[in-house]
């Protein structure tokens, strides 16, 4: 059990910063009316940022991740051998699993802010298909902080900058869901949350059942 604490620990920075989002983020709901929070998100737009966040959301797609975890571990295959792939692929399934689980079995009837604020009060960003149902948590999210997390804790464990750079780069992609109006902030600060979770599980489990 103390290995297993020990490998996520691997990962400190890129965790406390994540979680002084999530704190924002919760501080934030707790005070204001998510709609609010979303349309003082929404005015503030312009031409750069539709092509900045259409483009960085996608790094919490799930082919993409996948698709990076593939990549990783072909490189990472001399040192690591196949362990990269059983970690990198174990956070994503259970970051994915967890997420879709919430949002289509717990919370299926969450609306995002398309069908919730009126298609009519919104600005989207032109090309973008914007969804209406699902809306909690955001699957991007969670995909997003558990990459960069699994990331962070195998490769950066010696690198605070760097985690803290990976972090950034998780709080962008949830940012971008809401940017887009596919989500509102409770749903990417739950994504966030399972996002580290998972990847907190997988390293957990790794360093608890590896042989010394």
């Amino acid at each position: 059990m103390k290995n297993g604490l020990k490998q996520i620990s691997n990962a400190k920075s890129f965790i406390i910063t994540s979680l002084i989002f999530v704190l924002i983020g919760g501080l934030l709901l707790m005070t204001q009316d998510k709609i609010e929070i979303h349309l003082s998100i929404n005015e503030k737009h312009n031409l750069f940022l539709d092509y900045f966040f259409s483009f960085w959301t996608h790094l919490g797609d799930g082919l993409f991740t996948f698709a990076a975890v593939v990549i990783i571990g072909l490189f990472a295959f001399k040192t690591y051998r196949y362990s990269t792939f059983a970690l990198g692929i174990s956070t994503l399934v259970l970051a994915g699993a967890l997420s879709q689980l919430l949002k289509r079995v717990v919370f299926d009837d969450a609306l995002r802010p398309k069908e919730l604020i009126g298609a009519e009060k919104l600005y989207f960003v032109p090309g973008i298909d914007v969804h209406s149902l699902l809306s909690f948590p955001s699957g991007h999210t969670a995909a997003g902080f558990a990459f960069m997390g699994f990331v962070a804790c195998l490769f950066f464990s010696k690198n605070k900058f760097a985690q803290l750079l990976l972090a950034i780069t998780a709080v962008l992609i949830g940012y971008s869901r809401m940017y887009l109006s596919q989500h509102f902030l409770e749903d990417v600060v739950a994504g966030a949350i399972l996002g580290i979770l998972s990847f907190s599980i997988a390293f957990f489990v790794k360093g608890t059942f590896q042989k010394k």
